[in-house]
């Protein structure tokens, strides 16, 4: 399997969206040509952008616990890797308990994951009303850092 390409699809879709949950997190009428004032959150836009870069994901964006479970399990859609392994374009997931809801969340690393000062892409997080660029710490959350396990995982494409 090998690496996808996801910083260049993310970085296109800085400023995009609103933040969305539920039936919303979805609302962005075609996955090829998602309207800019549609809504996301965290994980289905990440999904959102691996359908972009040829990630063979379900018909249906993934949580965060999914991606979680997927990394440290079943290899279908990530491999985890260790911070020392970690590159730009990788997925961070962090969770707590069972990872639902605001005791989950994820983003894609701008840069090899060093801690909190790491800079990622995401959506939702800090409270942005966007698509935008953050730092682990401003994004998770003390809390999530402290409580939460940290996952580092690589998409791939088969």
């Amino acid at each position: 399997m090998k690496k996808a390409d996801l910083l260049p699809i993310a970085k296109n879709l800085l400023g995009y969206f609103t933040y969305g949950t539920d039936d919303e997190r979805t609302d962005w009428d075609d996955w090829e040509h998602p309207k800019k004032d549609g809504h996301a959150d965290c994980s289905s836009f990440v999904w959102l952008v691996m359908k972009h870069a040829g990630c063979e994901v379900e018909d249906e964006p993934f949580s965060t616990p999914e991606m979680e479970q997927d990394a440290k399990g079943d290899h279908v859609f990530f491999q985890e890797v260790t911070p020392e392994e970690s590159e730009a374009g990788d997925v961070i997931i962090i969770n707590i308990g069972v990872g639902y809801g605001p005791d989950g969340h994820t983003g894609i690393l701008l840069e090899p994951y060093h801690g909190p000062e790491t800079q990622i892409i995401e959506m939702g997080g800090d409270s942005h009303g966007s698509v935008h660029e953050a730092n682990v710490l401003d994004s998770f959350g003390q809390k999530m850092l402290t409580e939460g396990r940290l996952t580092l995982a690589r998409p791939l494409i088969k």
